[in-house]
C-alpha cells in the first residue's frame, strides 16, 4: 500500500516520517511515486497550532506536538489496516508458541495487552498487542510494536518486549488457537470450544477491512482458523490463563 505524507515544513515532515516508521514497525520504504491510496498532510500556523489533513480534508488540530503525532500514529495504522492489499487486520493480541499463533481478539481496554505480556513472560514469542495481520494463506505476520501498557490512571506507556524478558517473532506462522476472553473480577477460566463458524463470528467485529473488502476478509479468516482450537470464556488473572493454555497447547 502506498501512502503519501507531505508538508512544507521540513521539521514536521521529518517528525511525520519518524512517526510512520514507528506506527508501521519499520515496514516503510521511501519511493518516488505520485500515486497513493491515502494522502496525509501536516502543517502549522504562526501560533504553533498543528493541522492534520487526510486526502485534502482537515481532520485534526492540536497545540501539543506529542499528542498530535500520537493521533497521527494511530490514524496511519488504521488507514493501512483498512486498505492494505492481500492482508486482513484483526484487532487482537498475538503470540507465537511452538510454531503456531495464539490469537486474542479484543477491543481496546479488553485486557489483551496484559494477557500478551503474561504469555511473553512465560516464553511465548511476541507478535503483536494490536493487530493480527493475516495474509491470503491465513498465516499471521509479526506486527511487533512496543506493548502499550496502561497504568491505573489509564495512561499509556510503550514498553519494548525485551523489558518483559521476551523476544519478537520474525516469521509468518499458522494459527494454532483463538482465545475469546475478557477479564472479569473473580472470573474463572472455564472455556467452551467453538466451531470454526462460531469463531469467525467472534472475529468479525474486530476485523478492520470488513466493510472495505468483506468477501476477501471472510475467506482469509476461514482459511486462518480452519484448523485452530477456538475457546471462549471469561477469565481471572492473566497469569492463571497463560499457565493453563501453554501447558496444554
Amino acid at each position: 500500500m502506498t501512502v503519501k505524507i507531505q508538508s512544507s515544513d521540513a521539521d514536521l515532515l521529518a517528525e511525520a516520517e519518524k512517526t510512520a516508521r514507528t506506527a508501521l514497525v519499520g515496514s516503510v520504504k521511501i519511493i518516488e511515486s505520485m500515486d497513493a491510496k491515502q494522502v496525509f498532510g501536516v502543517s502549522s500556523d504562526d501560533t504553533g497550532t498543528l493541522y492534520l489533513f487526510m486526502n485534502g480534508e482537515r481532520i485534526a488540530t492540536d497545540t501539543l506536538k506529542k499528542r498530535f503525532f500520537k493521533f497521527f500514529n494511530g490514524l496511519l495504522r488504521l488507514a493501512v489496516a483498512e486498505h492494505a492489499p492481500n492482508r486482513v487486520f484483526v484487532h487482537a493480541g498475538v503470540v507465537g508458541w511452538k510454531g503456531k499463533a495464539i490469537i486474542i481478539p479484543a477491543k481496546s481496554f479488553g485486557g489483551k495487552t496484559t494477557l500478551v505480556a503474561e504469555f511473553v513472560r512465560k516464553g511465548a514469542e511476541y507478535y503483536s498487542d494490536e493487530y493480527a495481520v493475516f495474509d491470503e494463506k491465513g498465516l499471521v505476520h509479526p506486527f511487533p510494536r512496543d506493548l502499550s501498557v496502561r497504568d491505573n490512571s489509564f495512561k499509556e506507556r510503550d514498553i519494548p518486549v525485551a523489558e518483559f524478558g521476551g523476544i519478537a517473532g520474525t516469521e509468518p506462522i499458522p494459527v494454532g488457537a483463538v482465545i475469546i476472553t475478557e477479564f472479569e473480577e473473580k472470573g474463572e477460566w472455564l472455556p467452551r470450544k467453538l466451531t470454526v463458524g462460531q469463531g469467525i463470528m467472534e472475529l468479525i467485529p474486530h476485523t478492520i477491512p470488513r466493510n472495505v473488502n468483506t468477501k476477501f476478509a471472510l475467506k482469509v479468516l476461514n482459511t486462518a482458523v480452519s484448523d485452530a482450537i477456538i475457546l471462549k470464556s471469561h477469565r481471572g488473572e492473566a497469569n492463571d490463563i497463560a499457565l493453563n493454555l501453554l501447558s496444554i497447547y
